[in-house]
């Protein structure tokens, strides 16, 4: 944050992988390996930290923050032939949906906690929020296991949120499939499939999901929570919905 304008701070980043310029945009400018490897996961690029080969973070000659990962090169050649399949055939994040399902669909054994839990756990990450940002204009994202907040991180775009506290987990060596998601945003169908990726338990949102995110999250068997904190809660997506106190 700069003292003297109250503004949050926002920065370019890109992440490059196996020598090539992958991905990139803007970042609140902490936590740069963490969002680096939490995109390599979200993008398909790993489903493990094991399968990192090397992870750096410096600036490149325009100062952008440069994020450089080596990952197996089999792996590279995958993302890169889907990549190429969702621009030839027109079907962006419907490939999940319409082309290639069993990428994101999951046998899930976690339980979906009582929608009374969720009250707390949004206080405390709100608290979070505020307490990394005292101006504010910030997203927030965080990862729980139903009890307590294990990470929580924020970002000027959501999407980098989410990437945060998954490349934050994954690098601890924290087991993702056992734990939920909280987000402070609307679940976008993006941020469901990188949720689906990740292989989360469960997402829970403030806000509420659009529809190709319900899609992807029924295709992903991964319940959604929307208006979590709220006497509103309901469970949709990967589950039957849920009414709230049941």
């Amino acid at each position: 944050m700069s003292r003297e304008t109250g503004a949050v701070e926002e920065t370019s980043w890109w992440l490059e992988v196996n020598g090539r310029r992958v991905t990139g945009g803007t970042m609140k400018p902490d936590h740069a390996r963490a969002l680096g490897a939490g995109r390599l996961l979200t993008d398909g690029w790993i489903d493990s930290a094991r399968e990192i080969l090397s992870l750096e973070v410096g600036l490149d000659p325009v100062g952008s923050i440069l994020v450089q990962a080596r990952v197996l090169p089999e792996r590279a050649r995958d993302v890169e032939a889907e990549a190429e399949h969702r621009v030839r055939h027109g079907c962006g994040l419907l490939h999940f949906v319409a082309c290639e399902p069993t990428v994101i669909r999951r046998s899930r054994t976690s339980a979906l906690p009582s929608l009374d839990v969720f009250p707390p756990l949004f206080r405390a990450l709100f608290e979070a929020a505020e307490h990394a940002s005292r101006v504010g204009g910030l997203h927030a994202a965080a990862l729980t296991d139903g009890t307590t907040l294990l990470v929580s991180r924020e970002d000027v775009s959501r999407h980098n949120a989410v990437d945060k506290v998954l490349g934050e987990a994954l690098l601890a060596g924290r087991d993702i499939e056992a734990l939920g998601l909280l987000v402070t945003a609307r679940v976008s169908g993006e941020m469901a499939q990188k949720a689906a990726r990740a292989r989360v338990a469960w997402v829970a949102s403030r806000s509420i999901p659009t529809t190709l995110a319900v899609a992807i999250a029924n295709i992903a068997r991964m319940p959604l929570i929307a208006r979590a904190p709220t006497p509103d809660a309901v469970a949709m997506g990967g589950t039957a919905a849920v009414e709230h106190g049941h």
